[in-house]
């Protein structure tokens, strides 16, 4: 069965967009069917994974005025003009079967306006709209003839109503924080919104069901479940005097990730778990990770920069040489390699486990 993730902080710069290109990348290298999609208006992961130039042309043009992007879809729903229409592209060096994408579009602004908390969810009377992405993936996989293993969202930093329709749509909740102060405060803004998200759905839900009670497409959605957390962006050193090669996070970092851990501790996972007699289900996945944490990705440095010029995910950058007017060399040092090896390993445990929590 298809397992939807959405990747989401309401924190910039801490690497949604890169984990879910190269978490989707191993998932699809692992052998599972991965459908990525782009629902932040500014499209940073279809430019990632495509290229600006293959991007454009995926945008609505003079001759295709939707597009083949993720506007040829909603933009017909949203007008109930039908015809809704899903383009999947492939990236450059990424598996060609295993791993899909929908481009995004700056046009997700306009659906974003249309999405009414007040009229349209709470009322009940447009809550179609709030889990539209259900069919987008159900005629997703009717256009690929099987059925995907993962869907991941990447989303933009907000808690915007482009969140809600992600997350109403979701199974589960992935959130990436890095090393700096305001991790852990972000944090516990996601146990402050999340449950008045659920709870705004419920509420529509029930009255929904008022005048629809036969009507049971949107009975099992609204419950997505917290999958855990990855630690993104730190440092590392070999330890002094040490004869080994492995390396340990720098002092700072360390301490940055305790105080993360506790916040997820104590300012989401508990504050879930108070919810869930009044949500109707485990808001907190029964079977995560220990400090329920799923992986960790090191300071990719100069790497990041080549893969996204490049539009090749980390685990396929020792199949290319550097971007000249990124360093003063082509070739990669062996640290470099090192480096990348080091990351393919860590995506590659990222994905082992986030396929474990969702069974």
């Amino acid at each position: 069965m298809t397992k939807i993730i959405s990747v989401f902080n309401n924190k910039g710069g801490v690497g949604k967009t890169v984990i879910t290109w190269n978490l989707g990348d191993a998932l699809a290298r692992m052998g599972k069917r991965v459908l990525l999609i782009d629902f932040d208006p500014q499209c940073n992961l279809s430019i990632a994974m495509l290229g600006e130039e293959r991007f454009r042309e995926a945008l609505p043009q003079e001759n295709v005025p939707y597009g083949k992007c993720i506007r040829a879809f909603l933009q017909r729903f949203l007008q109930s003009t039908g015809g809704e229409e899903i383009f999947l592209h492939n990236g450059n060096r990424h598996h060609p079967k295993n791993l899909h994408l929908i481009a995004g579009d700056f046009w997700l602004n306009v659906y974003a306006e249309s999405l009414n908390v007040g009229a349209d969810l709470l009322t009940g009377t447009g809550i179609s709209k709030f889990v539209v992405l259900n069919k987008m993936i159900s005629a997703a996989e009717r256009m690929s003839k099987e059925p995907f293993d993962f869907v991941l969202i990447d989303l933009p930093p907000s808690f915007g109503s482009l969140v809600r329709a992600a997350l109403y749509s979701s199974d589960y909740l992935l959130v990436p924080c890095t090393s700096d102060n305001f991790s852990a405060y972000c944090v516990g803004l996601i146990g402050q919104m999340l449950p008045t998200f659920l709870a705004d759905w419920n509420a529509g839900l029930r009255r929904f069901k008022e005048s629809n009670p036969s009507f049971r497409d949107f009975d099992l959605l609204g419950r997505p479940r917290f999958a855990g957390w990855v630690f993104n962006g730190f440092d590392t050193a070999k330890k002094r005097f040490s004869v080994s090669d492995n390396k340990v996070m720098m002092l700072a970092d360390a301490a940055l990730h305790e105080r993360i851990a506790k916040a997820i501790d104590e300012d989401l996972v508990q504050v879930l778990a108070k919810k869930e007699r009044e949500t109707g289900y485990n808001i907190v996945a029964p079977n995560t990770r220990p400090r329920h944490q799923l992986g960790g990705i090191e300071d990719m440095n100069v790497l990041v920069q080549n893969s996204l010029w490049q539009n090749v995910p980390i685990s396929k950058l020792d199949e290319v040489k550097q971007v000249g007017a990124l360093q003063d060399r082509t070739s990669w040092a062996k640290n470099q390699l090192d480096q990348v090896a080091r990351l393919r390993e860590k995506f590659d445990e990222l994905s082992t486990n986030v396929i474990a929590i969702c069974v």
